[in-house]
């Protein structure tokens, strides 16, 4: 026997206001009774360290605990029975429902940080059998996601003189320029857009590599704790030489 969560929208994304629907779906052998079907929705901020270099973060692991954003239960069903076969009870959740405690962000899966909604079902059987439970992860999405966002382009330069790690030698006595700009601000679904050129350099480019960063803070009393780690590298698909 088993149950199963499935959701209305097949990428399980939700805005605040969006109702949380869906089908909770058993699937027994023989008919049942139970004490009663309840969902609960857990919501929570967590620190979390994963192969133990996450550096001050992991200093402060032992005192941050997980903070909850929003914690809701409903009955489904009151005490009865779940007939043989595959049943589906329908169900509905208002996410946001305008509790003054309840506070929504959107879902993270940073390196250290992670922002997790969770809805998960039991179908209480009392003392002598164990509960059927199940639980689904959910995406929640800001609302502002669905408004049109201004592209911001910030120029840069990057030169001998703006690196902080050490160079070749023939970098430092020659040195080099690229220019360029990128957007700033895009949705997460839409594509960083930018330009750069090589104005100057004196060695030859063969490749560009582009970094994308995720930066994850803490406040921690009256300070900031930060880490940054890698998402993803990319690299430039089309470089044109000047002569």
């Amino acid at each position: 026997m088993s149950v199963e969560i499935k959701l209305s929208r097949s990428n399980r994304t939700y805005r605040p206001n969006d109702p949380l629907r869906g089908n909770i779906i058993t699937r027994l052998p023989s008919s049942i009774s139970h004490r009663g079907i309840h969902l609960t929705l857990n919501a929570s901020v967590n620190l979390q360290v994963r192969g133990g270099s996450a550096g001050f973060i992991e200093s402060i692991y032992g005192v941050l605990k997980p903070i909850r954003i929003v914690k809701k239960s409903i009955q489904v069903q009151p005490s009865g029975k779940i007939s043989a076969g595959t049943t589906q009870i329908p169900f509905s959740i208002i996410l946001n429902d305008g509790g003054k405690d309840d506070k929504f962000y959107e879902t993270f899966h940073g390196e250290n940080i992670s922002i997790q909604y969770l809805l998960n079902v039991d179908v209480v059987r009392g003392y002598l059998h164990k509960s059927l439970s199940a639980t689904v992860e959910f995406i929640v999405e800001s609302e502002f996601a669905i408004l049109p966002i201004s592209p911001e382009m910030v120029f840069f330069y990057i030169t001998q003189d703006t690196q902080r790690h050490s160079l070749l030698p023939e970098l430092k006595s020659g040195g080099f320029k690229i220019s360029g700009r990128i957007c700033t601000q895009c949705l997460v679904s839409d594509p960083l857009v930018g330009e750069l050129t090589v104005e100057a350099s004196a060695v030859p480019v063969y490749s560009i590599d582009i970094h994308l960063l995720r930066v994850e803070s803490i406040m921690v009393g009256e300070n900031i704790a930060t880490e940054t780690s890698i998402v993803q590298t990319t690299q430039a698909p089309n470089i044109f030489f000047l002569t």
